[in-house]
């Protein structure tokens, strides 16, 4: 089942990101993201707890309720920088 999908801060799709779907105290699944960025495992509707971690990107906690009708969108930011403070 499609649970959502994982993007950088520009919404570029990002790969193997690893996540653990958490609920009750008690890991239910963990699975990585495909080349296009999407999550897909089985799980039953509810609210998780879902730990992301890629290197070269912050790692996140996201809180989540899984809906087979509605992807959830998970994005992580990069950890190089996104520009320059401008004039000196």
């Amino acid at each position: 089942m499609l649970i959502g999908y994982v993007s950088d801060e520009r919404y570029v799709a990002l790969a193997d990101v690893l996540l653990e779907f958490r609920s009750g105290g008690q890991t239910r699944a963990i699975v990585r993201s495909t080349p296009r960025g999407a999550v897909e495992v089985d799980l039953e509707p509810g609210p998780y707890d879902v730990p992301l971690v890629k290197p070269g990107d912050g790692s996140k906690r996201s809180q989540m309720t899984v809906d087979a009708k509605v992807p959830h969108h998970f994005r992580l930011l990069s950890d190089g920088l996104a520009g320059y403070v401008w004039p000196r």
